[in-house]
């Protein structure tokens, strides 16, 4: 069964505000700060995984060219030992991963910064509906017969 979720819609979905029905709006909010939350969960564990496989790999890389070092009887200094570490491709794709992943992680949490923000403009919507209606009859009438 092909996956029908399109995070780019629902993300649409979950930012934008109809103003005329703020009472969906004020349920909806919760579970799209919920969804995103857990989603920004799950890039700072992507994160924190691809920093340790990083920091796995360079350890490994360094031991491999130490020990290379000792065997062809050749001395490389600390400078020398970083720039070759630097230079390996297993170092270099663990850290194109650790990069991926934190420019992900800076993505999720705009996301939620985004959803939360409108949980506050939604809040701010309810409470001058509530001024607006407690002074305008007409405004009251209106807001009854929409519901």
């Amino acid at each position: 069964m092909p996956d029908t979720f399109d995070s780019k819609q629902y993300l649409k979905d979950s930012v934008e505000i109809d103003d005329l029905v703020l009472d969906a709006e004020f349920i909806r909010v919760p579970a799209d700060l919920a969804f995103w939350s857990a989603r920004y969960a799950d890039s700072v564990k992507v994160y924190l995984l691809a920093k340790l496989e990083k920091e796995r790999v360079q350890g490994k890389v360094r031991l491999m060219l130490k020990a290379e070092a000792v065997i062809e009887k050749n001395k490389m200094t600390a400078d020398d030992l970083e720039a070759a570490v630097a230079n390996d491709p297993d170092y270099l794709d663990a850290a194109v991963v650790l990069i991926e992943s934190d420019a992900e992680m800076k993505h999720a949490k705009g996301r939620v910064e985004a959803v939360a923000a409108k949980k506050d403009m939604v809040q701010s919507l309810g409470a001058k509906l509530r001024s607006e209606m407690e002074r305008d009859p007409m405004i009251r009438q209106e807001h009854r017969n929409r519901n």
